[in-house]
């Protein structure tokens, strides 16, 4: 797995604002909704850009909360942002394998959901478990996989429509820097769209 397993989970915002949002920064990104109100969002910008583009997201779309994660080889980072600034950013490992890691981990995603508002029964970590189902469960998301997906890959699997797993990506949109919303898979060369 590399460092660039990066997204957002964009929290309290309709998927056209966020879309407007996008566009008024010419941002392109990969989009998949529901089930629930958890937009899953893999922005094409890394690093210190996805902080500045999550606090702008945050800032533009009052009441939102946006959770950054990104999935590197033995950690998992998370961010919370809410009305332009970060909440929390915390670092927990993938696998917690010691008590030490664990009780980590259990005060990280005390503070996760504190920054969410988080309202119910906190998902439980276990030891020698991973740590990215729970921390997502947090944002209404129970696809432990979208934690292994970029910009990049999904730009990737965007160009191989036959692929075997392609029907996984069937309820993604692609939004371009105009924020307008396209097919995951475009259109083939002679189709009407």
């Amino acid at each position: 797995m590399s460092d660039s397993a990066q997204g957002f989970i964009v929290l309290g915002a309709a998927r056209t604002k966020v879309q407007r949002s996008l566009g008024s920064r010419r941002l392109a990104a990969f989009l998949a909704t529901g089930p629930g109100k958890a937009l899953r969002l893999w922005p094409q910008v890394e690093g210190e850009a996805a902080e500045e583009a999550a606090n702008a997201l945050s800032r533009e779309l009052p009441g939102s909360r946006v959770l950054v994660f990104s999935t590197g080889e033995d950690s998992l980072k998370i961010g919370v942002h809410v009305d332009g600034a970060c909440q929390t950013r915390e670092e927990v490992a993938l696998r917690m394998r010691t008590a030490k890691q664990l009780a980590q981990a259990h005060a990280a995603l005390q503070r996760v959901s504190t920054a969410i508002d988080f309202k119910g029964h906190r998902p439980t970590l276990l030891r020698d478990g991973d740590s990215r189902p729970g921390f997502l469960a947090l944002a209404g998301v129970k696809e432990d996989d979208i934690a292994s997906l970029s910009f990049a890959r999904l730009a990737e699997a965007r160009q191989h429509p036959g692929a075997p797993d392609a029907a996984r990506f069937q309820g993604f949109l692609f939004v371009d820097e105009q924020g307008k919303a396209h097919p995951f898979f475009p259109s083939h060369p002679g189709q009407e769209s």
